[in-house]
């Protein structure tokens, strides 16, 4: 007998069984991933569903706190108006459609809650803060002064002496040779004027000097204008009596020119002729504010201004009839000084105006305070009376 081998394989029960496992290996293979993509598809609906539900849980919180803190709130089980709104919430039907993923927003009405009923919130519940200016606005000095009329010089003597002189007779031609010639007689009068002292001062704590440095430069100028104000009046008006300067007003003589029908302009011109006869050349017109307020609003009889004054500098002077003028209060608004003063006097400056600081008073020390003291020692000599004219317009 002849063996025949076939070309086509067999099929066993070993070649079956390969096969199949492949195929169910396959199957699982797909179905893991199936899964795995359900598996994620779930968690992530999961933690969506927490992270809503924590949400809610949150709000739900605020808003139970907020039921708690209102008047009356949460306090009554009678009214549904006054159950607190956690309990409504766990009451609502909505609740259960968060749960089953139904819908992602829950509202529900809460009553009486009054929330129509609060005030607005204005800048006077919060107190909002202002800005704050960082300047010191206080009175202004004037800008001018008497001594600026003045021939000022230094001095460190306690007193300035000078000599008045006069004279009787005067020249004349000699009638004839031989003839006895004209006689000139010469007197002097020692005068004296001494040194005073004009001061003020004001108590401060140290603290507020030392946290506000800008306080300290307004108290400072505070201080120098009020030496000013009182320099003024007594340079002026100081009457020579006891610690008191004997001012230039007090020694000017009286305006003697006035002619009926004058006007204010008219005699404040007249005034500086009287200052030329007594051969002096007038250097300067003290006036009040209103006094010269005055002059410049005087007017015709058809409403025209009579005279145009000009400003002379920056510190807004102004020339009255070809003389610069200080404005001073210290004047009465009727009165007006026409003078030479660079010859008619002079002021002498023991000490120029100082601040100066000190602990050294009563117990400030101790309280942690300060004295600011302003102070200046000053002499005036009034060489020239005759130079200077005083007077007044009859019209104010």
């Amino acid at each position: 007998m002849k063996n025949h081998t076939n070309s086509t394989p067999l099929l066993t029960k070993s070649g079956m069984q390969a096969g199949d496992d492949n195929d169910v290996a396959a199957a699982i293979t797909t179905f893991s991933k199936a899964a795995n993509a359900r598996i994620d598809t779930t968690d992530s609906k999961v933690k969506s569903l927490t992270e809503l539900v924590s949400g809610v849980k949150a709000e739900v919180m605020e808003l139970a706190q907020k039921a708690v803190r209102r008047p009356g709130g949460g306090n009554s089980s009678d009214d549904e108006s006054t159950d607190s709104v956690s309990s409504i919430v766990l009451k609502s039907d909505g609740l259960d459609l968060i749960r089953a993923d139904a819908v992602k927003n829950l509202r529900i009405s809460v009553k009486g809650f009054g929330l129509g009923q609060k005030a607005a919130v204005t800048n006077t519940d919060t107190h909002a803060r202002a800005e704050r200016d960082t300047e010191i606005y206080g009175p202004l000095g004037r800008r001018t002064a008497v001594r600026d009329l003045l021939v000022t010089r230094p001095t460190t003597a306690p007193s300035i002496e000078y000599l008045l002189g006069t004279r009787t007779g005067s020249a004349a031609i000699q009638a004839a040779e031989g003839d006895q010639k004209a006689e000139m007689a010469l007197a002097f009068e020692l005068k004296q004027a001494p040194v005073r002292t004009i001061a003020v001062w004001i108590p401060a704590s140290r603290q507020a000097l030392d946290d506000e440095a800008l306080l300290a430069d307004y108290i400072d100028t505070e201080l120098r204008d009020a030496l000013q104000l009182t320099e003024d009046a007594q340079l002026l008006k100081g009457n020579g009596t006891g610690v008191n300067i004997n001012g230039l007003w007090t020694q000017a003589v009286a305006y003697s020119r006035a002619v009926v029908g004058d006007s204010p302009s008219d005699t404040l011109r007249r005034a500086i002729t009287q200052v030329q006869l007594a051969r002096g050349v007038a250097t300067g017109v003290v006036i009040n504010p209103i006094g010269l307020e005055l002059l410049e609003l005087d007017k015709d009889n058809e409403g025209r201004y009579q005279l145009a004054y000009t400003v002379t500098d920056a510190d807004g002077r102004t020339s009255v009839w070809r003389v610069p003028v200080v404005v001073t209060d210290a004047l009465a608004a009727n009165e007006f000084l026409v003078g030479d003063f660079s010859r008619a006097a002079r002021l002498y400056d023991r000490q120029q105006a100082t601040v100066e600081i000190a602990t050294q008073h009563a117990d400030f020390f101790t309280r942690n305070l300060v004295a600011i003291l302003a102070e200046e020692r000053l002499a005036l000599a009034v060489n020239r009376p005759d130079m200077l004219v005083k007077g007044t317009f009859t019209t104010v």
